[in-house]
């Protein structure tokens, strides 16, 4: 009498945590109990626990673990002993490695076990219920050395689910079919590329049968960066073409160390760098009215001992006239460099540079700028590092001193306080607060009096624009009222800028002398 109540509190205590259990799931799968006070009813006689009527109110479909695990594909041929002998219960498959079972005999060593489980019939159609399956493990040449019964049911979905018992031995598992897996591969593959499984991963893979014979086929793709030249290949048409996975690259100037190779797997392309810069990488610069031209020479070997075929593609990249690509054209400009850190922002680099004309597309080159006393000096300040969408470039004060010494008590505004100094007409200030970029002319030696010698100086600010107005608001009695705080930590300095007449007398000083 003991052992039946033992038993019958045993079952009832089973039935208790199905019943939780089932809850749990069917509230996940979008169902509600029909009251608040956790009763779940249904218009079925359930019947006792244990017996066939109960599992009318069992449904496997709303009830079982799912099982997201690719590395039970049929394609997965890892050596590791896995086994399922803890699994007990209803499951149903999903992710990369297939959503059911295979229905013919897996080689051995396969879904990531010795002998593999496969299911030793076809699965049921929807509305067939549950039925009964024998599931086989292959082993030492017997596709079903060990067997085990499986329930199976077809779901509305579609999907299946699968009433495990566990293993007849270990190590054996239930495997996938890789060619039912849903949502295989995380983009849409390239026309030369097929979605595969690889090492227990799905993925866009370079096509086997892809056969290309014509060189033309490889289109490059060429994108003229800021800072850099990039030139990609698809690495699936180079694989057809012959070139292995051991691809070497080279420039015009022949320097394996020059550019820079990046390999990108997941993608299936090659791209090799360098530097947006004139003769970096053999980099052949040529510059019209309007453009400055950048022209290269790419070429692939299979190794570095060139015996192979070499391909070779001729690229170039036009860039617009502007202040930053006349910088970066210049072998030695006029210039000087401030980095500035902005809190929570990071690290900021701020150029300015000296140039000979209005379109701010001709630095000064050299060690020094000579200007007779009419000639118009223009000044240009560019954001260059950092965040350049969110940030725009105020110089608050610009002024000239006699010696290099930002501090020099004697000095003459050009900008004071973010606004031109209105009582010198050749100032013109073009831009200033309103972008990564400011920029102003004055005629220098207008105002130098006696010094033969000027030192320019700069202080900049960056402003968020998107919390505040940055260009800056200018009136006379601003102009005439606000003193001025100059921090030395964010001022630029160029110079010393010299006047013509000076090395005139100078140079017949010394010619006289001797």
């Amino acid at each position: 009498m003991s052992q039946l109540l033992e038993r019958m509190t045993s079952v009832l205590w089973l039935a208790l945590a199905s019943y939780i259990l089932t809850l749990s799931s069917t509230e996940q799968q979008g169902y509600r109990n029909s009251t608040n006070t956790g009763s779940y009813e249904k218009d079925l006689d359930c019947g006792a626990p244990g017996t066939p009527e109960a599992q009318l109110c069992f449904d496997p479909c709303q009830n079982y673990t799912l099982l997201n695990e690719p590395f039970r594909s049929t394609e997965n041929t890892e050596d590791i002993q896995g086994c399922d002998s803890d699994k007990h219960g209803w499951y149903r498959f999903v992710g990369d490695g297939g959503v059911r079972m295979p229905e013919d005999c897996v080689p051995t060593f396969r879904c990531q076990t010795s002998a593999p489980l496969w299911l030793n019939g076809t699965h049921p159609g929807l509305g067939e219920g549950i039925v009964n399956r024998t599931a086989c493990a292959h082993w030492s040449g017997n596709c079903c050395l060990w067997k085990t019964e499986v329930l199976v049911k077809a779901c509305p979905g579609p999907y299946y689910v699968y009433r495990l018992e566990g293993t007849p031995q270990c190590s054996l598992r239930y495997c996938t079919d890789p060619a039912t897996a849903e949502d295989k591969c995380d983009r849409t593959c390239r026309p030369e590329e097929e979605c595969r499984l690889v090492s227990g991963t799905w993925g866009c893979f370079c096509r086997q049968d892809l056969n290309v014979s014509d060189v033309h086929s490889l289109q490059p793709q060429l994108d003229c960066g800021d800072t850099e030249i990039k030139v990609s290949l698809d690495k699936c048409l180079l694989g057809s073409l012959g070139f292995g996975d051991e691809v070497h690259a080279y420039l015009r100037d022949g320097n394996w160390n020059c550019s820079s190779l990046r390999q990108s797997e997941e993608e299936n392309w090659i791209s090799v760098t360098n530097p947006t810069q004139a003769g970096a990488c053999g980099n052949i610069l040529e510059r019209n009215q309007t453009h400055a031209i950048y022209i290269n020479t790419l070429s692939l070997v299979n190794d570095f001992i060139i015996r192979d075929t070499i391909l070779s593609i001729n690229f170039q990249c036009a860039y617009p006239l502007d202040m930053k690509v006349s910088l970066q054209m210049a072998l030695q400009p006029i210039v000087s460099s401030l980095n500035i850190t902005v809190d929570g922002e990071g690290e900021f680099t701020v150029r300015m540079a000296l140039f000979q004309d209005q379109d701010y597309t001709s630095p000064y080159e050299g060690t020094a700028v000579m200007l007779s006393v009419e000639s118009m000096l223009y000044v240009g300040t560019i954001l260059e590092r950092g965040d350049t969408s969110r940030f725009n470039l105020v110089l608050k004060n610009c002024y000239a001193t006699p010696t290099e010494d930002k501090t020099d008590p004697v000095k003459y505004f050009i900008i004071r306080n973010s606004c031109p100094n209105q009582r010198d007409s050749t100032i013109s200030v073009e831009e200033n607060g309103v972008s990564a970029e400011s920029r102003f002319s004055v005629q220098m030696f207008k105002f130098a009096g006696n010094y033969d010698l000027v030192f320019l100086h700069c202080e900049v600010s960056l402003c968020d624009f998107i919390k505040e107005e940055c260009q800056p608001s200018c009136s006379r009695s601003q102009l005439r009222s606000e003193g001025v705080a100059i921090d030395p930590a964010r001022v630029l300095d160029l110079g010393p800028i010299t006047r013509k007449a000076y090395l005139y007398a100078l140079s017949h000083e010394m010619f006289t002398t001797v």
